[in-house]
C-alpha cells in the first residue's frame, strides 16, 4: 500500500487563536476573536424591533435566550458602508466583553480561521481612518488582507452613544 502526503484538513492540527470570520459589505474580510463571540444566529430582519432616535448604526432590539440585545450595522459603525435594506435576513454575531453583550450585523459570516499572533500586524497606512479605532491589525493570507477587529472596542463606540 501507498502513502501520500494529503491529509484531511479536520486531522491537521490548528495553529494559532480562534478568530470568526466574516465579510463587511463591498467584500471585505474580517474576523474577531472568539474569546469575544459568545454565538452567530441568522436573523429575519422583521425579528428587530427598530427604536426611535438612534444612531442610524443601531438596527434595533432582538431578543435571544430571554435576553434583549441591541443590533448594530457594523459597516456603518466602521464608515466603511452600511448593511442592504433590501435583505429578509442578517448574520449576527453576538459579541460579548464582560458584561456587555451586543448584536453586530454582517452580510455573511464565513467560518473559523486560527491565526498566530505574530501573524498579527499593524494596519497599512491607507486603512481608512474611521477603521483605526476598531482595529488590533491586520493579517495577510491567502491574497486577501483580514481586518482584526477588536469587539470591545465596538461595544465602547462612541457612535453607539450619540444623540441623533
Amino acid at each position: 500500500m501507498t502513502t501520500t502526503a494529503l491529509t484531511l484538513a479536520s486531522n491537521r492540527p490548528q495553529v494559532g487563536d480562534a478568530f470568526l470570520k466574516f465579510e463587511l459589505g463591498s467584500h471585505i474580510p474580517a474576523v474577531l476573536p472568539m474569546r469575544q463571540v459568545q454565538e452567530v444566529v441568522s436573523l429575519p430582519m422583521h425579528r428587530l424591533t427598530s427604536m426611535p432616535n438612534m444612531p442610524a448604526c443601531v438596527l434595533g432590539l432582538m431578543n435571544r435566550r430571554s435576553r434583549v440585545l441591541w443590533v448594530i450595522d457594523l459597516a456603518r459603525v466602521l464608515g466603511i458602508g452600511f448593511m442592504d435594506a433590501s435583505v429578509r435576513e442578517c448574520n449576527v454575531m453576538i459579541a460579548r466583553t464582560g458584561t456587555t453583550a451586543l448584536g453586530i450585523a454582517v452580510p455573511h459570516v464565513e467560518g473559523m480561521a486560527w491565526l498566530p499572533p505574530t501573524d498579527i500586524q499593524p494596519p497599512p497606512g491607507h486603512v481608512a481612518s474611521g477603521l483605526v479605532p476598531y482595529l488590533r491589525g491586520c493579517v495577510l493570507r491567502s491574497q486577501e488582507i483580514l481586518l482584526v477587529l477588536d469587539a470591545e472596542a465596538i461595544l465602547h463606540s462612541s457612535m453607539l452613544h450619540e444623540d441623533s
